[in-house]
Parts: structure tokens; sequence; C-alpha cells
């Protein structure tokens, strides 16, 4: 639909010079920052504190094992991303600079890897527009700043290679064997080091149909048909391959709000949300690296805030296709970010989180295509709108910088991380919830049980707040105090085994035993056959105190 662009073969190494440079220097300022940064949030389990990685082994045993240790549920399959982890800590002997200096590395790659295939679409201008655009978005600091980002990095950065081999193969007219067996290992790559990679496919449908200009006579479907074909061969092996490790295709436990909720339900929940994916890829001035109820993801019902949601939506979709024919690589752009998005909207199934920055860098490709191409726009404009547009582009790309230099320095460590994750959202449940947990981890009780009743006056429906606040007050020896928050986590989790397992040794310690042997009988009843010796001895206590 589109004539796409060779890179014009004259000019040698220094007709690229400067782009490169301008763009290594804007990632450079944008997150060069990070490397005095240590590990914060997921990297402590992931990374600190799993020896799963504290030890280099060959990738084939990495390709055995979950991303998450066994301690933190086993869930999700990364095994590129982990394999990286565990050479970077043999390298560094748990340095964790180094791990970031492997983040700003690959930062830079997907910055270049962005410009090459921006070039093979647009203008050298326009390219070296979405290119600036990608290296200083704001919404990449969660992924840039924190350790375990390089899920991400590593995931967009094979996907946009796949999508410039793709281009770069139909531009001489043919998917050879070659280009298919590259297509179908990174496809592999890419979904090895998140599940995100698994849109590849779809993101090179758009690529035909939007960046490949159409022949006379040509039969698309002869010519990318096998390829696809061989795509989905590989992806459904690799599906079979992530069950058959996990035993089932580890989603993980749903986000607060999510669970058992049907389709209709979860879009309901989901639709407000879809602004926040706007204004996070558009103008992400304001971060934030929890969004949970009360603030995020309300009750599934119908609202102004979940209507102006499907609207954005659907002035999305008009924007798309009203640029299918006007603006081609806009439509990309739009289509990008759509498919990048959907494995994480919560719609396809529930996902462990509401909306994550860090998920945004793979959709942030699309509206750097976007913005590109309009920029290829300026030319027709006059000189006045042209200087204009140009000033704004030159703003927008400082304004970019600034923040993400700003930004980068929140992800320096945990105590950080948490004090300012509440500021930015003190509506937010789960901020408070992981900084009392944080608080228990550095010996600071009180502080810890203070976070976590804030957590659960604001959201009453995790069950984690009540058993961690209670068992806080429990190892203080407070098990009269503990009770009730048991009694909560409890109420939140009717089927779960913990709280109600503490409230029981709570109760017996207080010598509540009828309530005791009720509580197990209860869990009893619900499969948990642990139950049985503790229902024994609340009955033994109790009749002995009625001698």
């Amino acid at each position: 639909m589109i004539p796409t662009r060779d890179l014009p073969a004259g000019g040698g190494p220094s007709r690229w010079a400067g782009p490169v440079l301008l763009l290594l220097g804007l990632v450079l300022v944008s997150t060069g920052r990070s490397l005095g940064n240590g590990f914060a949030f997921d990297d402590v389990p992931i990374i600190l504190e799993n020896a799963q990685i504290h030890a280099v082994s060959p990738p084939w045993v990495y390709a055995q094992q979950s991303y998450w240790p066994p301690q933190n549920l086993g869930d999700a399959y990364r095994p590129w991303t982990v394999w990286w982890f565990a050479l970077q800590w043999g390298l560094s002997g748990g340095a964790p600079w180094v791990f970031h200096l492997g983040n700003l590395l690959l930062t830079a790659v997907a910055t270049l890897l962005v410009h090459r295939l921006a070039l093979s679409l647009l203008s050298p201008f326009g390219a070296v527009i979405a290119a600036a655009l990608f290296a200083v978005h704001p919404v990449h600091v969660e992924a840039t700043g924190n350790i375990v980002g390089q899920g991400e990095l590593w995931m967009t950065a094979f996907s946009v290679a796949a999508a410039l081999l793709y281009l770069r193969a139909r531009q001489r007219g043919e998917l050879d064997a070659t280009a298919r067996l590259g297509l179908a290992a990174l496809l592999v790559l890419a979904a090895a080091a998140k599940e995100q990679g698994f849109a590849l496919p779809a993101l090179l449908l758009l690529v035909e149909w939007f960046g490949v200009p159409r022949r006379p006579g040509e039969n698309r479907l002869r010519i990318a048909g096998a390829a696809f074909g061989l795509l989905a061969v590989v992806g459904a092996g690799f599906l079979a391959a992530r069950f058959a490790i996990l035993g089932d295709l580890g989603g993980g436990p749903p986000a607060a709000g999510l669970a058992g909720l049907n389709l209709a339900d979860r879009a309901l929940v989901m639709a407000p949300l879809a602004l926040d994916w706007f204004r996070l890829l558009i103008w992400p001035r304001d971060l934030l690296a929890q969004f949970s109820p009360p603030a995020h993801g309300a009750a599934p019902v119908w609202s102004a805030a979940a209507a102006a949601g499907v609207l954005a939506v659907a002035a999305a979709a008009a924007a798309w296709l009203g640029a299918a024919r006007r603006l081609p690589v806009a439509a990309l752009g739009i289509g990008w970010i759509a498919v990048g998005i959907l494995p994480v909207s919560n719609l396809p199934f529930p996902t462990g989180v509401l909306v994550a920055e860090r998920t945004l860098l793979l959709p942030s490709v699309g509206i750097v295509l976007v913005a590109g191409a309009l920029a290829d726009r300026f030319g027709a404009w006059g000189p006045q709108a042209r200087v204009t547009a140009m000033t704004a582009v030159l703003l927008l790309i400082g304004a970019g910088a600034a923040r993400s230099f700003s930004r980068q320095a929140v992800w320096r460590d945990n105590p950080t991380l948490f004090a300012q994750t509440i500021i930015d959202e003190p509506l937010a449940y789960r901020g408070w919830f992981v900084y009392g947990r944080e608080l228990v981890r550095r010996r600071e009780p009180d502080r810890a049980m203070a976070m976590f009743a804030r957590a659960g006056a604001l959201y009453a429906g995790d069950h984690r707040v009540f058993e961690e606040w209670g068992q806080v007050l429990r190892t203080q020896g407070r098990c009269a105090d503990a009770i009730p928050v048991f009694e909560r986590g409890v109420a939140a989790d009717p089927k779960g085994t913990l709280a109600r397992s503490r409230l029981f040794e709570c109760l017996m310690t207080e010598r509540r035993y009828r309530e005791a042997a009720a509580v197990a009988q209860a869990g009893l009843s619900l499969g948990g056959t642990e139950f049985q010796a503790g229902l024994d001895r609340a009955r033994r206590s109790f009749e002995g105190t009625t001698r």
C-alpha cells in the first residue's frame, strides 16, 4: 500500500553517523542515570534472592524452569531472559551496575532497530524523529530503570528486528527459506524473553498490509503463506513446551479485581484504564509503578469513565481506518499499538497487572511510527508551519529526555520507589502494601503495620494484605489483635488456607478452642486435609478445659 524505502547505497557510514550519534546520546541522557540504581521491586526475588541464576548453566537448563523461582509460585516462562540474568550475575558477582549496563545497551539496540525500521518506511527526517521519541519516551523508564525490564527490552528488540527482516525480504519480493527461518527464530526468542513476543505474527501481518507495496499480479497469500504457517507451527510448539514445563500456561494469579470475572466484566473493568494507555503513550508526564484499586480497576459496572475509555478506543479505530489509505505508516503504527497492548489488556485472559508501564514498551514503537509519519507531512506545510511544528517536536524530545532522566532516580532501590509510589497515587492500595512488605523485610514492624492498615482500608479484596499484617502482629505476640485481621483475610479469600491456618493458631494461643475448631472444620470441608490435625488438637484442648 506504500512504496517502502531502501537505505541509500551511497555516502558510506558517515551518512548515518550523525543520526546514530544523536540517538545514542538521547539514550544515554534518558537511561544512563540508571547505572547508579540498585536492585528494586521484582529485581529482588528474581535476581538478588534467586539461587537459580547465581550459577551459570547452559541455556537449556533455564528452558526447563519457570521465570519466577519456586518460592514465588513458579509462574511465567522466560528462559532467554533468565539465562541472561545468570550470565550477568556470573560476570558481575551480583553487582547491579552490570545489569543496568545491560539495560542501557539493550535500550540503545532497540532504539537503533526502531530507527532502521522507520528508515524503511519513512524519510530520513521522519525516521530520526520516530527513533528520537522512542529513545526518550518516559513510559520506558520502568523497563529501562528496573533490571527485570530486560525481558521487555529483549522482546521488543527481537520483534522490531523481525519486522525489519520481514520488510527487507518483501522489498526483494519473496520470503525465502532464510528469511522464514530467521522469522521463526526471532519469534522463539521474543516469546522466550517475554510473553508479549507471541504477538509477533500479528505485527508482521500489519507490516505486510501497510508496509509492503502492492505489486500488479502479486499473490500475497502465496508469498507470505509459508512464512506465517511456519510461525504458527513454531508458536504452537513453544506454547506446548511452556505447558510441559510449567504444568499449565503459567499465567499466575490475576490482578486485584479480575479474579473470577468473565470477558464482559473484564472489559468493563479495563475500559476506564484505556484512558491510561493513551495518556502514557501520548503524554506520560505522570508515571506510576502500581496501578490498583480503588484508584484503578473499579467494579465491573458501566460508568462515565468506562464510556470515555470506549470512546477513546473507538476514536483510535476511526483514526486507523482514516489513515489506512492516506497515511499507511500511521495506520501501521496504530495497529502496532493495538496488537502490542492486546496480550496485556486482560481481555483475552486475565493477567497479573491491570496496567504496567513496562508492558507499553512494545506498543510505544507504534506511537513513534505515527509521530514519524506525521513529521513527514511537515514538508507539505508552509514555512511558518514547518518551523512551528519542528519547534514543538524538539521541545517534546527535550521534555521526554528530562522526564526520563528524573524518573530513573525513582527506581534506585525499594525504599525510594515505594515511598514515591504512595506519593504518586495515594489511593492505590498496592503501593501501601508493597511498601509494608519492604518494611517487614527491613525489620520495621510498626511502620509496616501502618502501611498494611492503610492498604486494607483502601481495598479489602486482597487476602495477602491481611495475611502479612496479621502475621506481623502474631510474631509480636499480639494474637488478640491479629485475629480480626486474619478474619478479614479469610473473608477476602474463603478458599485459601494461609490466613485460615494462621487464624487457627492465634485462636489456639488465645485459648478460644471452640472457635479454633470451627475454623479448622471449615478448612477441612474445603479440602484442606492439613486441618484435620488442628481440628483434633482444638477438640482435645476444648475437652480439657471442660473437665
